[in-house]
């Protein structure tokens, strides 16, 4: 399969965010939330949920690198979320090896980090905060409440994080640190935050105000 790839601009910075994302139109959409308020009002949530991730993560310190997932239209995923620095398609058998790609492939100088799209705790000054503690560390990561974490950044991409995990389960950031662990790789976690999987989630977002997690009937 031919990877599409598209650089938008020249800015320079020495940090690099990958972006692991799928298009709302695309394919199954927040399954676990889906199976509770339907096919339609998941995707309307996911879209504006991912949307204000993407604005909010514009920021001069970093440059955002959008990985389109494999079968949706990476053209359209740019159009909506725009103003990318490259644009690619994801590619890889499972998630792990999906972000490994995405990794090695793009261009960074400082450290490097990927995440998704559903952590709307991730903001700018928790990443600047997490990346900070690369200073001392190999690894800095976004652990997430339901087991697994939202954002890693390392300042060299290592192969072993994305091998034998188990992922989607509550077993992936305790499989990852291991895996750190035995590649004697220090790790820095950050404070624990909560993202969108479940009814019950974004319950929670509704209640502390966020107003995509609001049901429209």
């Amino acid at each position: 399969m031919l990877e599409y790839l598209c650089y938008m601009n020249n800015r320079t910075s020495g940090n690099s965010i990958v972006v692991m994302a799928k298009h709302w139109q695309a394919g199954p959409v927040k399954t676990r939330l889906a199976a509770s308020i339907g096919d339609t009002e998941a995707r309307r949530i996911y879209r504006k949920m991912a949307s204000d991730f993407w604005q909010r993560l514009q920021n001069d310190n970093w440059q955002r690198h959008l990985w389109s997932a494999a079968g949706d239209s990476t053209q359209e995923l740019g159009e909506w979320l725009s103003h990318y620095d490259s644009l690619s398609t994801q590619q890889g058998r499972d998630l792990g090896q999906r972000m490994l790609h995405a990794l090695q492939a793009t261009p960074y100088k400082n450290w490097i980090a990927v995440s998704g799209t559903d952590a709307p705790d991730l903001h700018p000054a928790y990443i600047s905060e997490l990346c900070s503690h690369l200073s001392e560390n190999d690894v800095a990561i976004a652990p997430t409440f339901d087991g697994g974490y939202a954002f890693m950044a390392m300042h060299k991409v290592h192969p072993q994080l994305f091998d034998s995990i188990d992922w989607s389960t509550e077993h992936v950031l305790q499989q990852t640190i291991a895996a750190a662990d035995s590649c004697n790789l220090k790790v820095h976690l950050g404070p624990r935050l909560h993202d969108l999987d479940t009814i019950d989630d974004l319950r929670r977002f509704d209640q502390r105000g966020f107003d995509w997690a609001r049901l429209s009937s």
